[in-house]
């Protein structure tokens, strides 16, 4: 049991306090969603529930979306990923399907997805155009239809 006198001012007693929750790893923070203070385990921390964490999330899809809409490559690339996605979870259900292609399948996707990342970085910075983008997303379409056909 822990207890403060206070005389004149509360500044010790507030010291004090903050210097216990220093030893117990806790740290102020304010929710960068609904704006209140809560106690979190690292400074890194900015969501203070999970309703803030996936309001959060929501508002993320919501830029995103909206920069896809200014740009169609960003969009292009969605579009594919998602036909990606549909083919392997087609897969997925189909019984006779090989474990082993719907494996490389899934490889292919990754590959897919960290390459894509790599060249919308070179048009952020310039060093390529969109629509060589696009024309690289449209040839990685047929990666995914052969690897359902064989």
């Amino acid at each position: 049991m822990e207890c403060a006198c206070v005389y004149e001012s509360f500044y010790p007693v507030m010291i004090y306090y903050l210097n216990r929750l220093k030893d117990w790893g806790l740290y102020f923070r304010q929710c960068k969603v609904c704006s209140r203070f809560f106690l979190a385990k690292s400074q890194r921390y900015e969501l203070c529930s999970e309703k803030c964490r996936k309001a959060q999330s929501l508002q993320n899809k919501r830029d995103f979306d909206e920069r896809a809409r200014e740009n169609n490559y960003d969009l292009l690339y969605k579009n594919e990923c998602q036909n990606w996605r549909n083919k392997i979870n087609k897969a997925k259900k189909t019984d006779a399907f090989p474990e082993e292609k719907l494996k490389e399948m899934k490889n292919s996707f990754e590959i897919f997805k960290k390459e894509a990342l790599q060249r919308k970085k070179l048009i952020h910075t310039g060093k390529s155009s969109a629509e060589e983008f696009m024309d690289w997303i449209y040839q990685q379409g047929n990666i995914i239809v052969e690897l359902t056909r064989k």
